[in-house]
């Protein structure tokens, strides 16, 4: 399956990802920067330090004042994405019927990588930096960061190449993850969340705290969502002790959709604490719709921002 066939392109060819806050970036480009330059967008006066150059001495204010000031300015700059991808065990998971279908239905980590295939394309065609980690029980692979067509391509043939693997603690490799990454970025997790809540908090917490901007895509399959099953059946943990048990669907169904509804719940309240974008996509899904729709909702929620601070009692 390709990850990024023409019919998604051509549906994505409009699409633009808004920032929030400003970043650190590589080149100029199109975001906001806390990196200041000289670009024509008056920013601050900063007091003179030596080896300030003189030609940005602001000498009507030492005139008014009588201390040398120097003048700041905005610079656009590129912004630096990161798409992490769980490749853990469960992501292996594909619907039970999918097999007797016209088109298959993808696995969670199939539907992943099309996801971040498609998110690649729009940030690197908006000029922006991207690179990527898979991520099981540790980094199982990783990719410079850049803007350009040819990493496009290089990022589009690695991600092809990502499978699921055993797990043991992805937590501890999203903390490490969070260390090891360049401040003030834009992460993009893109998981079925298959974790505690409290530990899923943490992690969230510690990408804030290293000031990220973070956008978190929740993947799960149609049966996990839905539940279809009928009569006794045996199931098994794909992280767990990889042991067959057998239950009667009729008789867990509620006790399940129950607890997954919890958990979805405690997943969103999270991210809303730590102002992190939140989207739920199955496998089913088309990946322009769930793109499309996610950065329309976006702009719209920026835009209302905008209005509010720009508003006047």
């Amino acid at each position: 399956m390709t990850l990024l066939p023409q019919s998604t392109i051509n549906r994505l060819t409009s699409a633009r990802l808004k920032v929030y806050r400003a970043k650190l970036g590589t080149k100029q480009g199109g975001h906001k920067s806390l990196v200041t330059g000289s670009s024509n967008d008056f920013a601050q006066h900063r007091q003179y330090t030596p080896g300030d150059e003189l030609k940005r001495i602001d000498w009507r204010v030492l005139a008014r004042t009588n201390r040398l000031m120097v003048r700041q300015y905005d610079q656009e700059t590129n912004l630096r994405a990161t798409l992490l991808i769980d490749s853990s065990a469960s992501m292996a998971y594909r619907d039970a019927n999918a097999g007797n279908s016209v088109e298959r239905t993808p696995d969670k980590i199939t539907h992943a990588k099309q996801l971040a295939a498609a998110l690649a394309w729009i940030l690197i065609r908006q000029g922006d930096a991207v690179g990527f980690m898979s991520y099981s029980t540790g980094v199982t692979f990783r990719s410079s960061h850049a803007s350009t067509v040819h990493h496009l391509h290089r990022l589009l043939g690695s991600l092809e190449q990502i499978a699921s693997q055993s797990t043991e603690d992805s937590v501890s490799v999203l903390h490490k993850i969070a260390e090891a990454l360049p401040p003030r970025g834009l992460i993009f997790l893109v998981s079925d969340l298959f974790l505690e809540p409290l530990s899923f908090r943490d992690v969230l917490s510690h990408f804030q705290h290293r000031n990220h901007e973070m956008i978190v895509m929740q993947i799960m399959a149609e049966d996990e969502v839905h539940f279809p099953f009928a009569d006794s059946l045996r199931f098994r943990d794909l992280e767990g002790d990889q042991q067959f048990y057998e239950a009667d669907t009729s008789a867990i169904r509620r006790e399940y959709k129950s607890q997954l509804d919890n958990h979805l719940q405690s997943i969103k309240q999270i991210c809303r604490q730590f102002q992190a974008d939140y989207v739920l996509t199955t496998t089913g899904d088309d990946i322009a719709d769930v793109i499309n729709h996610f950065l329309e909702s976006r702009h719209r929620r920026s835009n209302f921002v905008n209005d509010s601070r720009g508003s006047s009692v």
